[in-house]
């Protein structure tokens, strides 16, 4: 029977790729983590640019283990890694997942002038979304900020905003629910600045005024960094956070009431993303297709040991990955019912973002492209 949509998936960590227009050899000379296409009946490389129609292709790379811990005669852990053959005419899709980095949640609220008079109590509310929060309390953190001066200069009617802002941010900065999350710091626009064009810069050495303020902000930035363990303990159940946490602010009057907002602009200046391409991700899927290779990986460093697991090696946790998959079928040719039946395999390609193997891995999607009559996708 079919699997459809399911289809049978198998990855590759691609340290290099051997696709030259002089390349030579077969899959017995590739090094470790080498890539190539190769004939998928002699086994010898493909160089680049070379297949034509009619062609069986196969994804070979050679294997990260040093040693051959099944026998010496069966090609075991040592021999090449090899995917199915790919006939051009059966590829359905081809599409690459450059790595992004995770963009950080940032917020400013901006005040000017005369507006927090004297006497008046002002609010700022923060609120921190998203998953590093709910797992840290098990639901979204929130913190008011307040601001009350009673007891002016005489004749003064209003408070310098980086008083105010400056008391707000050190009252954020000091919650132990949110200045995980969130780090607050107070500028003061420089009209002088940047050639005469202005600039935001650091209001550390500020005197505050009873007259003539100028316009201050504070600078909201969201970040949080999460437990991780080493390689010796690493388990693949471990929890690694991907998404950024989301900050939302708000002015607040005596009564609670957002809507009036007499003092402050409060602007997203840098909206939350999250990241793709994580090594941590990448990782996983290897040892999940090891898996399907009859490679288990154990939860016990000295077993690993033992048994030579490359999974760790191979893959740098720390690191950004570009994808490139290769999407395609292989029709069945037994079928009793005379019904046409196909079985449908996803080849990923994984290699650290900027190598000359993410260039080349490209290379071959598009070559594979050329035959196939379809175009390479580029995922956002």
């Amino acid at each position: 029977m079919a699997y459809f949509p399911h289809a049978y998936k198998k990855v590759f960590v691609a340290a290099s790729v051997n696709f030259t227009p002089a390349s030579t050899g077969d899959t017995a000379s590739l090094t470790a983590g080498e890539l190539a296409l190769a004939d998928f009946k002699s086994g010898s490389l493909i160089p680049q640019g070379s297949m034509v129609a009619g062609d069986v292709a196969m994804l070979a790379m050679g294997s990260y283990h040093t040693n051959d811990k099944i026998g010496p005669f069966h090609g075991g852990y040592s021999e090449s890694i090899k995917s199915k053959g790919i006939n051009p005419k059966f590829i359905s899709r081809l599409y690459h997942a450059p790595a992004q980095a995770a963009v950080a949640s940032q917020v400013t609220v901006e005040a000017e002038g005369d507006c927090f008079a004297c006497g008046v109590e002002r609010y700022l509310r923060i609120d921190v979304k998203g998953s590093p929060a709910l797992r840290f309390l098990g639901r979204n953190s929130y913190f008011v900020a307040d601001w009350t001066q009673y007891c002016c200069a005489d004749e003064q009617t209003s408070v310098d905003p980086h008083t105010v802002l400056s008391t707000w941010a050190d009252q954020i900065n000091g919650d132990p629910l949110v200045s995980p999350f969130v780090q607050a710091s107070v500028e003061m626009w420089d009209p002088t600045g940047n050639s005469g064009a202005g600039a935001w810069v650091s209001a550390a050495g500020h005197t505050a005024t009873t007259s003539n303020h100028g316009k201050f902000r504070i600078v909201l930035d969201g970040a949080y960094v999460d437990t991780k363990f080493g390689d010796c303990s690493f388990r693949p159940t471990d929890f690694y956070e991907k998404e950024p946490v989301i900050i939302l602010a708000s002015e607040l009057d005596e009564t609670g009431d957002a809507c009036n907002v007499a003092c402050t602009t409060i602007t997203e200046t840098s909206v939350a993303k999250q990241g793709r391409g994580f090594g941590e991700s990448v990782l996983r899927e290897v040892i999940l297709s090891n898996r399907y290779a009859q490679e288990p990986f154990s939860n016990d460093a000295r077993i690993r040991e033992i048994l030579e697991d490359t999974s760790l090696g191979s893959v740098d946790r720390n690191a950004s990955y570009d994808l490139f998959y290769i999407l395609h079928s292989i029709p069945r040719s037994y079928n009793p019912s005379g019904m046409h039946n196909s079985d449908q395999y996803l080849l990923c390609i994984a290699a650290e973002t900027g190598t000359a193997a993410a260039a080349d891995a490209l290379n071959i999607l598009n070559d594979l492209a050329g035959l196939a009559g379809i175009g390479v996708e580029a995922i956002g």
